[in-house]
């Protein structure tokens, strides 16, 4: 790279990834092609991106910014995996199960919500349930009443319909 790209790339990762309040840097250190591609492949599924930095300049480009704090782990093969909108736990769920795949692409350290977190603290955030999941429990507990008032109001109308038959029978059979 010549001083002009290098400027560049800064101003790009400064822009880009620098104002992100979620962010993972992962350890790319035996991470060939195939395995870059097919784990770029599988975050883009999930709307993330990965990136692989130089560490000097991803340590200017981060200065002053939250990301910058993780100064300590941009050292070796870092690449800079984020998501695309807000969904960090897919993003962290996609990290989590290539690392247990493929054994490489560990987590050194996160960002989320512009709080740095540690590889154990990476482990239970991936962990968590995803947006999707937690929208469909939401979904349930505010229908689940109102499915139980359906269910009791049709329960007393079946039991009074069912006194009702038994009266009728009983006037018959006199």
């Amino acid at each position: 790279m010549n001083r002009t790209q290098k400027e560049h790339e800064v101003e790009y990762l400064g822009e880009t990834i620098g104002h992100g309040a979620h962010a993972f840097l992962v350890d790319c250190t035996g991470l060939d092609v195939a395995r870059s591609t097919d784990l770029r492949t599988k975050l883009r599924a999930r709307d993330g991106k990965m990136r692989i930095v130089k560490n000097r300049l991803a340590k200017l480009a981060f200065a002053g910014k939250a990301l910058g704090q993780a100064e300590t782990a941009f050292v070796g093969q870092t690449a800079i995996v984020y998501p695309i909108g807000d969904d960090a736990v897919a993003i962290a769920k996609v990290l989590r199960d290539f690392n247990e795949e493929h054994e490489v692409g560990s987590v050194k350290m996160g960002l989320v919500d512009g709080q740095l977190i540690t590889p154990e603290e990476f482990q239970s955030f991936a962990d968590l349930p995803s947006r999707d999941e937690l929208v469909a429990k939401v979904l349930y507990l505010m229908q689940y009443p109102i499915t139980g008032l359906a269910t009791a109001l049709s329960s007393i109308l079946r039991n009074f319909v069912v006194v009702l038959d038994a009266v009728r029978q009983e006037r018959e059979n006199e």
